[in-house]
């Protein structure tokens, strides 16, 4: 994400603007962002951490983290964090243990999405290319969905998400929709032909669908896809869904919506000053939410605010 069209006025150029979070405790999360001083264009991301109220520098990474998340802790290891860059560097840090960096060899392209499925690691991105983390490493896993690229980005995988290692969705450009089983990938009949940015699976066995024009759909290749899209809402874009205390939350930039049962409404989040929400994570106590310089947390019944220095 640029910083195109994120507020500037009146900032040191020093400040920070924040495009993702990955909750690690309801009283810490790894905050992710960008310097204003770089325009629109950033090289680099700055990797925050607050714990408790206090803010910690943890250090930059020389990639733009597009996709992040949480591994859940194994018996070999603590939980980690995971930061994956646009130009496939993937930062691993357990916490309280020395980060490991790993590489993901790209064809001319940039990734879009990091996802953890049912405890592996897979990414997307453009020309609907998808690679899936093995004990062996990185392996590429696009054989007939991928457009290899010729001059110029075509389409483009943004999102992911599943079940399992047989039962996994990817939607993306032009309202794209494809199913892997395991086996193979098909091309689904997609609900819409707006950019899907949004792909979650629910406790249910559902699918959650959503992205520009707040459009969201709920179904699954078997069911179909019901549409749960509010007019008044459609001047909206939504880019990140976070599962907390039953509600799904859908970060819309300048609006936070939550989608209960199939009914999507904005949230009222009673706090001062500026507000955007680009990404959420949450833990089973609490929710963080990150956009621009608005870092606030949410216990699911009171809203705070936290300021970076």
């Amino acid at each position: 994400m640029s910083s195109e069209g994120h507020r500037t006025e009146g900032r040191p150029d020093t400040d920070l603007y924040f495009t993702h979070v990955i909750s690690g405790a309801p009283n810490a999360a790894l905050l992710l962002g960008h310097l204003y001083m770089e325009g629109h264009e950033p090289s680099i991301t700055r990797v925050m951490l607050v714990r408790d109220g206090t803010f910690y520098f943890v250090y930059d990474l020389p990639d733009i983290i597009y996709g992040a998340t949480l591994l859940p802790a194994t018996d070999a290891r603590p939980f980690a964090y995971a930061m994956l860059g646009r130009r496939g560097l993937l930062r691993i840090n357990p916490t309280g243990q020395a980060p490991w960096d790993e590489t993901l060899a790209l064809p001319n392209a940039y990734l879009m999405q990091l996802q953890n499925i049912a405890g592996a690691l897979y990414a997307c991105g453009t020309q609907q290319q998808v690679h899936h983390r093995r004990a062996e490493g990185w392996t590429r896993m696009d054989a007939g969905c991928h457009v290899p690229l010729l001059d110029q980005v075509t389409c483009c995988f943004n999102a992911m998400d599943g079940f399992g290692p047989d039962d996994i969705y990817a939607g993306g450009d032009g309202g794209a929709l494809w199913h892997w089983d395991g086996v193979q990938w098909q091309a689904l009949v997609s609900p819409t032909a707006l950019t899907i940015r949004v792909v979650h699976a629910m406790p249910d066995g559902s699918v959650v669908l959503a992205g520009d024009a707040g459009t969201v759909f709920r179904g699954n290749r078997r069911a179909g896809w019901r549409t749960l899209t509010v007019p008044a809402l459609e001047h909206l874009g939504i880019e990140c869904a976070c599962l907390f205390q039953g509600t799904l939350y859908l970060c819309a930039q300048r609006e936070l919506l939550a989608l209960s049962g199939d009914q999507v409404a904005t949230v009222e989040v009673p706090v001062d000053g500026h507000r955007a929400y680009y990404s959420a994570s949450a833990t089973d106590g609490a929710m963080w939410t990150v956009g621009d310089d608005a870092i606030l947390r949410f216990d699911g019944a009171t809203w705070e605010r936290f300021t970076c220095p």
